[in-house]
């Protein structure tokens, strides 16, 4: 499995993006990983690092937040145009088909997985949605 440089995890729980932290460093997944909890924070991120080589490969996306919700980071992370030089990974809790299928229809999503994040899952990830074609 490739490295990569650098992993986003958003989610508003900081357990969960310690834990995942952990998790993806302990996969090798990421050399570094760098935890935002709110949409606004992670955007302002992504607006700083797009351009540089501080960007983010991969970037784990929770759907339900307060405030503003995954699909409200989707629609800023568009504006962004970033051109698939990031993938998101929509991790989370959902159980709506609905949300799957938007996430499916989103050429900007990657995938749409369920948590918790594991080794395994990260290894499917891996394999299904981001390695090499």
């Amino acid at each position: 499995m490739k490295k990569f440089k650098k992993v986003l995890l958003v989610d508003d729980d900081d357990i969960v993006n310690s834990i995942n932290s952990v998790i993806i460093k302990h996969a090798r997944f990421a050399d570094e990983v760098e935890s935002i909890n709110n949409v606004q924070h992670a955007i302002d991120f992504l607006n700083r690092t797009k351009n540089s080589s501080d960007r983010p490969e991969v970037i784990f996306l929770d759907l339900n937040m307060p405030d503003q919700d995954g699909w409200d980071f989707m629609e800023e992370y568009e504006k962004l145009e970033m051109n698939g030089q990031t993938k998101v990974i929509m991790l989370t809790s959902s159980i709506s088909t609905k949300d799957e299928e938007r996430a499916s229809s989103s050429k900007q999503i990657a995938a749409f997985v369920s948590k918790p994040l594991s080794p395994e899952l990260l290894e499917n990830i891996y394999e299904e949605y981001l390695g090499e074609n």
